[in-house]
């Protein structure tokens, strides 16, 4: 009985399909919705004629099954966009306090990098350059340590 419905169901969906998605997207305005919106009615199908029998009907079953997927998804997009909203807006504001920071970090002054990188050159190889290691003093450490 279950493998009768079931070849049934495929039989009336592969007949309906095309016209049910034509149906869909002219509602919607979005072919892959559309199609997303048949497949779901085409499970929903797949659960419910198995017990309760196949509908005298069954293409008005399957579109208006997936009208009433159709208007909880705009129901679902209409809901979530003032929250993707807020989100943006939250989004923006850290990313300016992000810049902020990021350009006062690099306002800083330089000099007080300098004594960072003079302890990395050996104390007779400091340059007099404000930025501790002279290119040529960086270049015979290299060659010491290899």
């Amino acid at each position: 009985m279950i493998a009768d419905t079931q070849r049934a169901i495929e039989a009336v969906f592969r007949i309906e399909s095309a016209r049910l998605i034509a149906a869909l997207a002219r509602r919607v305005r979005d072919v892959g919705l559309a199609e997303e919106l048949a497949q779901d009615a085409l499970i929903a199908a797949l659960e419910h004629w198995p017990q309760t029998g196949i509908p005298e009907q069954p293409a008005a079953w399957l579109m208006a099954t997936a009208k009433r997927r159709a208007i909880d998804h705009f129901r679902r997009v209409k809901q979530a966009q003032p929250k993707f909203q807020e989100m943006g807006r939250e989004q923006d504001a850290t990313q300016e306090e992000s810049v902020a920071r990021l350009e006062a970090a690099l306002d800083d002054d330089v000099g007080s990098c300098s004594p960072r990188v003079t302890r990395c050159c050996p104390p007779k190889r400091v340059s007099p350059s404000p930025y501790g290691c002279s290119v040529g003093s960086a270049r015979s450490r290299s060659r010491v340590l290899s």
